[in-house]
């Protein structure tokens, strides 16, 4: 009886500590937890852990059996010597550290896992632009104010213009794990024109408009294949002479890039994207294409090159005129539109002008860039790119239109540049020229670049500029657009551009 009374006020008052220990640890944990710190399953596996009672040592069990006995209806508790809870506290910091160490959320800088899985980018332009029209221009319509107007309305080819402009994007990118990952951009720009994020100046002060630019899903394995889905960035390699390079794509697309050899790499792009959607779902508007490449080169040093051939169909995208009195093929019209193309109307003019597209569009493109290295780390990149639309019928087109219609189905853009390959620091710079032709149903007018004769096709002329880094990811650039229609109407139109970047 003696032993027990004098053991069991023993035990309880290092029992009490031995909690105290156990309950500090456990707010720990918690806190980690909380803090996002500490995953919360991890957490949980190490809270049990805190929790479970420690072996009772055997020179402590008859003492402990005493007290037991003496205390009916008493709760039992274990006896931890001095050194055995130092270890315990040992073994806690020890296994927080390793595991600290293995998911990097410890030590000076370091930031939890998920928020290393995120990763922001963005851009910043101001641009003054200045719009130079020749005298001698004729007038031309303007079929995309047209179709919204249901008249007859022209654009302007006599008056200059000056602007200033800007162009703001962010992005965030989040690595799910190794496979998954994905990716929201918001930009400033129009709803109702897709090749620019450009935002006028001059609008009474008012705020600009915000918009979604992408939104994606992308799946990847290893470094050989990445599949996508939603609203993404350009999956083909080629030049504005296609696609502008502000265009976003909807809908899927898949990348194998298989290793050829150490210097040699293939790849082979599929893709199909919804180009407008209709309530009758077999008239829905699509472009699908293929491209198949290959680039070589794996270092600075080396001579760099990339090589890819691509076949881009439309589908759907013809215009088809209404029956008399009915509007029933209306939607045929394209809901956005530069110049060029050739268009016919496709209704009843009861109902008001509406313009459509007299030609198919399936494209074969070939594309071709090779980068030498040059004195001081400096390059020149040479970029040849080509196409030719399959898709038009001289004869079909001719009919839809009314008169003869001549093959105007080729186009073709030579750049050559040097300096530096992009401007990441102070004095960086580069020097580019330029020489375009875009003959009139070479490629979609819609998606063409929009800059060089203020966008569209039936165009021919040359591009020059230079960029010069100012700092970190911050540059100044200029570029020289002139442009001279080839088979059209006269419509020539300098174009003078000058660019402060920032990159983040």
């Amino acid at each position: 009886m003696l032993c027990a009374a004098w053991a069991a006020p023993a035990v309880a008052a290092q029992d009490a500590d031995i909690d105290a220990v156990r309950a500090a640890t456990a707010r720990l944990i918690s806190q980690l937890v909380d803090q996002g710190v500490l995953a919360k399953d991890k957490g949980s596996a190490l809270l049990d852990d805190v929790a479970k009672p420690a072996p009772r040592p055997e020179a402590h069990a008859a003492a402990a059996g005493a007290a037991a006995k003496a205390a009916p209806g008493a709760v039992r508790v274990q006896y931890i010597p001095e050194f055995v809870r130092n270890e315990m506290k040992a073994e806690i910091r020890q296994e927080l550290a390793e595991q600290a160490s293995r998911e990097g959320w410890a030590g000076p800088g370091a930031v939890p896992a998920w928020v290393r899985n995120l990763e922001w980018e963005g851009d910043l332009r101001v641009r003054a632009q200045f719009d130079s029209f020749d005298s001698g221009n004729a007038q031309q319509t303007s079929v995309l104010d047209t179709n919204r107007n249901r008249s007859p309305s022209l654009m302007n080819t006599t008056q200059d213009r000056e602007r200033l402009r800007v162009r703001a994007r962010i992005g965030l990118n989040a690595r799910i794990d190794e496979n998954w990952s994905t990716g929201v951009r918001l930009t400033t720009g129009s709803a109702s024109d897709p090749l620019s994020a450009n935002q006028t100046l001059g609008s009474f002060n008012n705020r600009y408009t915000v918009l979604m630019d992408r939104a994606y899903v992308r799946y990847r394995q290893g470094d050989e294949f990445n599949a996508v889905a939603g609203r993404f960035g350009n999956p083909w390699f080629g030049t504005d002479l296609l696609w502008s390079n502000d265009l976003s794509f909807d809908g899927v697309a898949a990348q194998w890039t298989p290793r050829l050899t150490p210097q040699w790499r293939g790849f082979a792009t599929v893709a199909a994207m919804p180009v407008q959607e209709v309530e009758l779902a077999s008239a829905d508007k699509w472009l699908f294409g293929g491209q198949l490449g290959a680039s070589f080169g794996n270092s600075a040093q080396d001579i760099r090159g990339k090589v890819g051939l691509g076949y881009f169909h439309y589908e759907n995208m013809l215009g088809k005129t209404s029956p008399a009195g009915s509007s029933l093929n209306e939607y045929t019209a394209p809901q956005f539109a530069q110049k060029g193309n050739t268009y016919y109307l496709i209704n009843d003019s009861s109902k008001g002008v509406l313009l459509g597209l007299a030609s198919e569009y399936h494209l074969v493109n070939l594309t071709g860039q090779v980068d030498f290295p040059s004195y001081a780390g400096k390059r020149l990149i040479l970029t040849a790119d080509y196409v030719q639309n399959v898709g038009f019928n001289r004869k079909d087109v001719s009919a839809r239109v009314g008169t003869r219609v001549d093959d105007q189905t080729t186009a073709y853009q030579l750049r050559a540049a040097f300096g530096d390959a992009e401007m990441k620091a102070r004095h960086d710079w580069q020097v580019f020229a330029a020489y375009k032709r875009v003959e009139r149903d070479a490629v979609l007018d819609a998606f063409t670049d929009s800059d060089f004769r203020l966008g569209g096709t039936d165009a021919k002329g040359y591009i020059l500029g230079g960029t010069y880094g100012l700092g970190k990811n911050t540059s100044a650039g200029f570029r020289y657009l002139s442009g001279d229609s080839i088979s059209g109407a006269p419509l020539s139109i300098d174009v003078f551009q000058f660019d402060l970047n920032v990159k983040f």
